[in-house]
């Protein structure tokens, strides 16, 4: 029966492709399998009454996760229930760099994040209170910056993490343009 849920080739692309970017929005996704929204929509609908994925809301977004591997007797959920919103984090560029910067770094001021991202104080701020909140990040004893809370957690994720295709696209731009500087 499983198998039969599958057949139809879009909605096998859409499967294929929460399973490759888990935490993908709408969105993101109808971009990413070159279908329109309304389209998506409907398979991820299908797709989540018939227990292939799981939607999880997060923000404006809802993000949706596999829920099973075809042909497994028991339904599991593929990404833990902890790392779900961090997964979701992991799809936003300026957290996902924040973080990608803590790892490398080990810690970091907000003036060193703000120079390093090329963005404003604000914006800095509201993501490093988005990624305190979610206890992906915590303030420094001395006060003056922050560090990743479970750096070997993030690792995993970070390993794990498979970014869109525009992200690829965003980052070959960024160190391209290093090279010149």
């Amino acid at each position: 029966m499983d198998e039969l849920v599958l057949e139809v080739e879009n909605r096998r692309r859409i499967f294929e492709s929460v399973c490759k970017y888990p935490g993908v929005h709408l969105r993101e996704l109808s971009r990413i399998v070159d279908l329109k929204l309304n389209l998506v929509d409907y398979h991820l609908i299908y797709l989540e009454r018939r227990g292939f994925v799981y939607p999880l809301q997060d923000g404006i977004f809802k993000r949706y996760y596999p829920k099973d591997i075809v042909g497994a007797e028991h339904r599991r959920d593929l990404v833990s229930a902890p790392d779900k919103p961090l997964l979701g984090l992991l799809r936003q560029p300026v957290p996902f760099r924040i973080i990608v910067l803590l790892a490398k770094r080990g810690t970091a001021t907000h003036k060193d994040l703000t120079d390093a991202l090329h963005k404003s104080s604000s914006t800095v701020s509201h993501h490093i209170g988005k990624l305190v909140i979610a206890n992906v990040l915590v303030k420094e004893p001395d006060g003056r910056g922050y560090s990743l809370s479970d750096p070997a957690r993030m690792e995993r994720l970070l390993l794990a993490f498979t970014p869109q295709p525009s992200s690829l696209a965003d980052g070959f731009i960024e160190i391209w343009e290093n090279l010149y500087i």
